[in-house]
């Protein structure tokens, strides 16, 4: 065969294959690509999410998030189960819709063309608008010139500012490095690092900006209070969920549930719980405590005296946790629905059949119930002292997040028994995406910090307890 007719035969021979392998290729990139009467039929939505501390975390062992419950409610209002499709790069959210992994992408997104040319949104959930994220200046030596905050976009001539490739915050610099000619550094990170692990990286110093939407940057505020988020860097701009181009019906189906008067309370509350509480934390001190009566810590004593005994600790730790959680406060509940003295979830104390939270007696035996299930869960820990710390972190943040920091330690060729500078440090670390998107852990982001201070507060509180309070 000579080359004009071996060109011949291939120009016939790629049009052939390409007709022959069409319909496999549609197939398999396209055959899980759903409509609503697809869910119905099937009884199930698959949502995709990313782990993050605001829109889907597991807290307690309890799956909860701003997206995650607000498609938990749409998927009542359908009528099916929900099926959650971790996109662990949340560059991935897109693509992962596109060819069929899941439904409907459950993430405030900013609408941008790049975006609607391989997906459909639905109505706006909400309106916001990017800021800057910057460290508040500190005052200058003596003889330097005063730093000052950045008051505009323009100041941004000559600074490098950290984003994900990809994200709608990457798309405004690049408009105004392109169009305003402003000659600012885009720094790429990878699509598994979420906004809040950037923001946090600009209060410890390690990066020097980055942007996010302003209620999320609103939500750290009490968090890092040596971060300035007051600059804005873009107009006003829907955020909405996104839909397949080849899901017409659910498309309508979620604008018609996004226009209902429930689920915009729905909405405003779940706003207002994660993006407004979430990080309200009380500063607690470790200061002694304050009482009328000599030798009391709180007015609940004899209860916590009496389920202490049954558990085999001492009452006063006991009473640490207690302040701890809740300060006493029999009608706390906290942003992630945790109620009443010791702060238990309503899932946790349903498995021991008490309901009503609020009440002292009840609420003190699910919480030293359940703590005495996780005696159980942490007997391979052989030191009693080192066991307790497991126990407290456990009860913070669920014993899942612990046994992932465990996992960590072993992989990194640390002690998983010990825990000063073995679990506690990767407890810590499970903030950070390079840790909680590890192969090795189940459960996710985690605030590592909280769980590893909380065990710190309880335990210096009841030696304080222990000094001026009888057994």
């Amino acid at each position: 065969m000579n080359i004009r007719t071996l060109i011949h035969f291939l120009k016939w021979l790629v049009p052939a294959l390409a007709l022959l392998y069409l319909p496999l290729a549609y197939l398999l990139f396209f055959q899980n690509i759903r409509d609503l009467d697809d869910i119905k039929i099937q009884g199930r939505a698959r949502i995709i999410l990313s782990y993050d501390p605001i829109n889907y975390l597991i807290y307690r062992g309890t799956p909860m998030g701003f997206s995650y419950e607000a498609a938990e409610h749409f998927c009542r209002y359908l009528g099916v189960d929900m099926d959650v499709v971790l996109a662990e790069d949340i560059n991935q959210q897109l693509p992962a819709l596109k060819y069929g992994k899941g439904d409907i992408v459950a993430h405030n997104l900013t609408i941008t063309p790049q975006r609607t040319a391989i997906v459909s949104f639905s109505n706006p959930l909400d309106y916001t608008e990017q800021v800057l994220i910057q460290r508040k200046p500190r005052p200058a030596a003596k003889g330097e010139p005063a730093p000052r905050l950045l008051l505009s976009a323009e100041e941004l001539e000559g600074k490098t500012v950290s984003v994900r490739r990809g994200s709608a915050y990457y798309s405004q610099l690049l408009k105004l490095k392109n169009n305003q000619a402003i000659a600012l550094s885009i720094e790429t990170v990878p699509g598994v690092t979420s906004t809040s692990q950037l923001i946090r990286d600009v209060a410890t110093g390690a990066i020097d900006y980055t942007v996010a939407d302003r209620d999320i940057a609103e939500a750290h505020r009490t968090l890092y209070p040596n971060l300035d988020f007051t600059t804005t860097i873009s107009p006003r701009q829907p955020l909405a969920w996104a839909v397949g181009k080849r899901s017409p019906q659910l498309e309508s189906e979620l604008n018609k549930w996004l226009s209902r008067a429930d689920t915009k309370l729905h909405l405003r509350i779940l706003h207002a719980k994660y993006y407004d509480r979430q990080y309200t934390f009380r500063r607690r001190t470790l200061r002694a405590f304050h009482s009328e009566k000599a030798g009391m810590i709180s007015v609940y004593d004899n209860l916590i005296r009496s389920y202490a005994a049954k558990i085999g600790w001492d009452w006063r730790m006991l009473a640490s946790l207690m302040y701890e959680e809740s300060q006493f406060d029999a009608n706390a509940v906290s942003w992630a629905g945790a109620t009443g003295l010791m702060q238990l979830m309503p899932a946790t104390a349903g498995m021991f059949k008490i309901t009503n939270l609020f009440d002292p007696e009840s609420n003190i035996r699910a919480g030293t119930r359940y703590l005495k299930m996780l005696h159980k869960e942490w007997k391979d820990i052989p030191d009693p002292e080192t066991r307790l710390k497991f126990i407290l972190a456990s009860y913070n943040v669920g014993p899942g997040h612990v046994r992932d920091a465990q996992a960590l330690a072993v992989k990194f060729k640390k002690d998983p028994h010990l825990w000063e500078d073995n679990v506690e440090h990767y407890l810590r670390l499970k903030s950070k995406s390079k840790y909680y998107r590890d192969k090795v852990t189940r459960y996710g982001y985690c605030n590592g910090i909280m769980p590893v201070e909380y065990t710190k507060n309880i335990l210096a509180r009841y030696n304080l307890y222990q000094q001026a309070i009888p057994l």
